[in-house]
């Protein structure tokens, strides 16, 4: 599918009106467009080199070797994956796909050139990126929620729209890596002086970056007292891979993080008001464990069920249902299944809804190369193989859909779990088609075939594709599994940024991505879908 639809005119109904394949709809030049990308992307090599010759070409100083690399880029693999270079150019993808009954899930994709800055400069130059990104979020968040006001007045329902934040955007993030270093060695003083935590709870050991405790808000949130243990806290951390020489906060870093607390509180309020879930990007385990314990205080603030009166009425200070913020759970970690457990029972202890984005994870090449690289104790973070791997996600699908039954029947049915599956994987999505309909949560529809969501669990489950113009099949396929619904229950990444600051993202992503391209239903796939569509056009059939 291109980024591109052929159509910009909305119905006046968000009601899927086909969802056969997203192929017929797109014009002959995007399609061969896009069989020469996913040509490209079938050879490795091309796709390891990506952010090196990028980086190159831009950077050259040979006379419009710069411009013309951007117009390449421009008119194929930007053209490919995204759909615009602001929100107002994606809405129009945005309309498409809902009328396939596919929702939206927007990423802010630019990154800053810090390289471009002299070393004195690099600073400044990442303060006003990181202003820039905090003026995107929340003219994203305005967008998104105008949209999903229009997609309700036509007969739809709010909550299939969301916005993926990345907070190593709103903050320096080696100031989130000396943190995490310094929660990690607090939390065995923390544990060892309250073995209760509410937040470790009654469960095995969670594996490097571990889990949030109640300690944790001191380091990240804090406001008064003294601080000097905080930053005199040294040494290395057994089981966490923390080493003596790691370096933990120093001066400053304290003020820092409180006001990027200050920051995620107020977009939280502001995401809430428009009625556009949070989906906080999980990052390299470096910076996880502050990413965590932000997220906990962001869930426990923004995920409470609205308080009913004595009429039954309710808060109405959001238009969606359920939680704000969803947590990013990657299953290619080690750690995997203990922490999704601590999780539900945090949720479950302090009466707040969790948000769960599950996926398989992207930076296992990073990880395992920093881990051996720096001579850190024990085993990497990641799991030997795929297998593994593939084992842990399809383990969290099948409980977190279980108790997602189990909590729909309880005493506190409002506080039962909601879940974006984000997956490209065939077989996992079957998987979970057929837990839902194994625990009761979704039937056989009317359409042979077809299966249709129980009214108490629409809108607390999705499934979601990266990127637009990537997996369309799945998406559609997935899509068309569902009777029509108000809110729909396949969602797609749209990355968006200008063309020069989201280049270093294609790059990057291409090789977080790569087993996904060159594997089984990868590009090969792809390029053969296109293949025959075009044959179709030509030949008929």
């Amino acid at each position: 599918m291109p980024s591109h639809p052929e159509s910009d005119e909305l119905e006046t109904s968000p009601r899927a009106t086909s969802t056969a394949s997203s192929l017929r709809s797109t014009s002959t030049p995007a399609l061969i467009r896009s069989y020469l990308v996913y040509t490209a992307c079938s050879f490795p090599l091309i796709i390891d080199s990506a952010p090196g010759l990028l980086h190159a070409f831009t950077h050259s100083g040979i006379p419009g070797l710069k411009g013309l690399t951007e117009f390449v880029v421009r008119h194929t693999f930007f053209a490919q994956f995204v759909p615009g270079e602001t929100v107002e150019e994606c809405i129009p993808q945005m309309e498409a796909m809902r009328r396939r009954n596919v929702g939206a899930m927007l990423n802010y994709s630019a990154e800053a050139d810090l390289d471009a800055a002299g070393e004195g400069d690099s600073r400044e130059a990442g303060k006003a990126f990181e202003k820039k990104r905090l003026e995107e979020v929340y003219r994203a968040l305005e967008r998104a929620g105008e949209f999903e006001a229009g997609m309700e007045k036509r007969g739809g329902m709010r909550g299939s729209t969301c916005f993926a934040l990345k907070i190593t955007g709103l903050i320096d993030p080696d100031i989130l890596a000396r943190a995490s270093t310094t929660l990690l060695r607090l939390r065995p003083l923390s544990q060892s002086s309250s073995p209760s935590s509410p937040l470790s709870g009654p469960h095995p050991p969670v594996a490097y970056p571990g889990t949030p405790l109640s300690s944790d808000a001191q380091v990240i949130a804090r406001e008064t007292g003294d601080t000097r243990y905080l930053l005199s806290l040294k040494g290395g951390v057994e089981g966490m891979g923390i080493l003596e020489s790691d370096e933990g906060l120093q001066d400053g870093d304290l003020e820092e993080l409180g006001v990027l607390w200050g920051k995620l509180r107020d977009l939280g309020a502001f995401a809430k008001k428009k009625g556009v879930k949070l989906m906080i990007d999980a990052e390299h385990t470096w910076y996880q464990p502050a990413l965590d314990a932000y997220t906990i205080l962001l869930a426990q603030e923004y995920n409470r069920p609205p308080k009913r009166g004595l009429l039954g009425l309710g808060e109405t200070e959001s238009p969606i249902d359920g939680p704000l913020v969803f947590g990013t759970f990657q299953s290619y970690l080690n750690r995997q299944p203990e922490y999704l457990q601590a999780a539900l029972h945090h949720a479950e202890e302090n009466g707040y809804i969790l948000g769960v984005k599950l996926v398989r994870g992207a930076y296992f090449v990073q990880e395992r190369k920093k881990w051996k690289d720096e001579g850190r104790p024990g085993p990497d973070p990641i799991w030997a193989d795929k297998e593994a791997t593939d084992k842990a996600y399809d383990g969290s699908v099948t409980t977190i859909i279980s108790t997602l039954a189990r909590q729909l029947h309880s005493t506190h049915s409002e506080r039962a779990l909601n879940v974006v599956f984000g997956t490209h994987n065939q077989e996992s999505c079957d998987l979970i088609v057929e837990r839902l309909k194994a625990e009761g949560l979704a039937v056989l529809g009317e359409k042979k075939g077809s299966v249709r969501l129980r009214e108490d669990v629409q809108g607390k489950v999705f499934v979601a594709q990266l990127y637009v113009g990537m997996k369309d099949d799945l998406t559609d396929r997935m899509a068309a599994a569902f009777e029509y619904a108000p809110i729909p229950f396949a969602l797609k990444y749209i990355a968006y940024g200008q063309l020069a600051e989201v280049m270093p993202f294609l790059g990057r992503r291409a090789i977080e991505n790569k087993a996904v391209m060159s594997g089984e239903g990868g590009a090969a796939a792809e390029r053969s879908r296109l293949s025959g569509e075009l044959w179709r056009r030509v030949f008929g059939g």
